[in-house]
């Protein structure tokens, strides 16, 4: 029964493939139960499924490692259910930026519903593009989808997410409008990346690779897929313009309630406004893609400010104002950004001390649900942490292939990125075998990685944002595929056809 089990096929040996079909049958399974009987919580339902999944490839894959193009095996690692409070743990300890920053913007939006002056601002915006909601929709998806895909953190583009999404439901369009306004459009920039990501810094970084590495073809793919999921977003809006009678506002958890009609906007247009411009200027790296150092040379004069042997602004700002030059703030930066505004807000609109307390505890709750699924995303990847498989899956793949094979290695970072909600991880233990084995051909690998990893995002339920988004308005998994199948489709044949022509033409 051993050595029938040891037998090899494609490279696969009896009992993995065993193993495979089984994970492969329950998952199933249970993802046809979720579609047909889940009325509530499908989304966390989901990511359990692959919380689990991911630890049962454990016991099918033995921990793998690349060193290069070497491939070393370490036997078998399985994950059990006592290890579940450790994946906790770590997934928590890995995205331990990215909850801060989340509970910030929770908080800064619970503060600003408050503010009669932010009220009247989404009413009057909402008002004045009543008859211009395409056009609305279409540029508000142009920025999402923009920023997305320059700046170096991915979540910053969020800051401003809950605001477009008042308006649209305020304008009466309904929930699935705002989420691909706003939602949806940060995951088409992120499956066009250009400049930014921080996965893409730790991907380039792990590969040897830099930015502007095929960032012809990745330009091409963003407007591509920004074009197409537009048409289908304004044939979308069109028939929800004709039904006339949507009202899906509950679905907003800082909708606008009653308000002072009094109250002037300016205040609230001048702070975003600013907003928009600091994070411009601190999360575009200025110096490393486009030469600029100014922000640099400024921010080491500044922190060399001395008042006899102390140095001042370096002393005040701390630790976290070291390597803080415009272009290089982290999430903490943008977290403690939100909560600096967040009290000028409360200050200039006369929020009290108690309800401005109240508003944080609010923004919290509002933010848990989406907090924990997006905790889930980063169990799965921990899970492949501990007993990396996807060295060994790759491995089993291409031990016998030698020539350059796009279509296989596209299946591998499909894999890969499903499992690896950090692009960086892929690069790590996955994508530097390739550019080591095929180094003339990084541009289409680099291209292959990073184009499905954003790919990969749009609908695979271990997609980080994906779950922030559908959670925040409260759509169903089930629904959000019945809208994006026809997009995932065309856009796969495009990436298909983009990595033939880079590859054999």
């Amino acid at each position: 029964m051993t050595q029938f089990l040891e037998k090899t096929v494609f490279g696969f040996t009896v009992a993995q493939i065993i193993g495979i079909v089984v994970i492969l049958a329950l998952a199933v399974l249970a993802g046809v139960f979720i579609a047909l009987k889940s009325k509530k919580h499908d989304l966390a339902k989901w990511i359990t499924v692959f919380i689990f999944v991911s630890i049962a490839l454990t016991w099918v894959f033995s921990y793998g490692f690349y060193n290069g193009a070497q491939y070393y095996d370490y036997g078998m690692n399985q994950q059990g259910l006592t290890d579940i409070p450790n994946l906790i743990y770590y997934g928590i300890n890995f995205a331990g930026d990215k909850i801060i920053f989340l509970l910030a913007l929770g908080a800064f939006y619970a503060v600003l519903s408050k503010s009669d002056r932010y009220k009247k601002l989404v009413k009057t915006i909402a008002e004045k593009l009543k008859g211009k909601e395409i056009v609305f929709v279409l540029i508000s998806s142009l920025m999402f989808t923009a920023l997305a895909s320059i700046l170096t953190q991915s979540f910053m583009v969020l800051v401003f997410v809950p605001f477009v999404i008042s308006i649209i439901l305020e304008m009466k369009l309904d929930k699935m409008t705002a989420f691909c306004a706003t939602f949806g459009s940060v995951l088409v920039g992120l499956l066009g990346v250009t400049y930014g990501s921080e996965g893409l810094y730790w991907f380039n970084d792990y590969v040897s690779a830099k930015v502007t590495t095929a960032i012809l073809y990745r330009l091409i793919i963003l407007v591509m897929a920004f074009v197409l999921f537009n048409f289908l977003n304004i044939m979308h809006v069109k028939k929800v313009l004709k039904e006339k009678h949507v009202n899906e506002i509950e679905a907003d958890p800082f909708k606008i309630e009653d308000m002072d009609k009094k109250a002037k906007c300016w205040p609230i247009i001048v702070t975003f406004a600013v907003l928009f411009i600091v994070i411009i200027l601190g999360y575009i790296d200025w110096n490393a893609n486009f030469g600029i150092d100014i922000f640099n040379k400024f921010h080491a004069w500044l922190m060399g400010i001395k008042i006899g042997d102390l140095a001042i602004f370096n002393k005040i700002l701390g630790t976290l104002s070291t390597n803080a030059a415009f272009g290089l703030w982290n999430l903490f930066h943008g977290s403690l950004l939100l909560v600096i505004v967040s009290i000028i807000i409360a200050l200039f609109s006369k929020i009290k001390l108690n309800d401005f307390i109240s508003a944080y505890g609010e923004g919290a709750k509002k933010m848990s649900l989406p907090l924990i699924l997006f905790i889930g995303t980063y169990l799965v990847m921990v899970a492949a942490y501990m007993s990396p498989f996807m060295p060994t899956l790759t491995n089993t793949i291409f031990s016998n292939i030698k020539a350059f094979n796009p279509y296989l290695i596209s299946l591998d970072a499909l894999l890969a990125n499903i499992f690896h909600v950090d692009l960086g991880f892929t690069g790590y233990v996955v994508a530097t075998y390739f550019t080591n084995t095929y180094a003339s051909n990084l541009d289409v690998i680099h291209t292959i990685f990073t184009t499905l990893y954003g790919y990969v995002a749009l609908f695979i339920p271990t997609s980080s944002i994906l779950l922030i988004g559908l959670s925040y308005l409260k759509i169903e998994y089930k629904t959000w595929i019945k809208y994006i199948w026809i997009f995932a489709i065309a856009i796969l044949i495009i990436l298909i056809a983009l990595f033939t022509i880079m590859t054999y033409i």
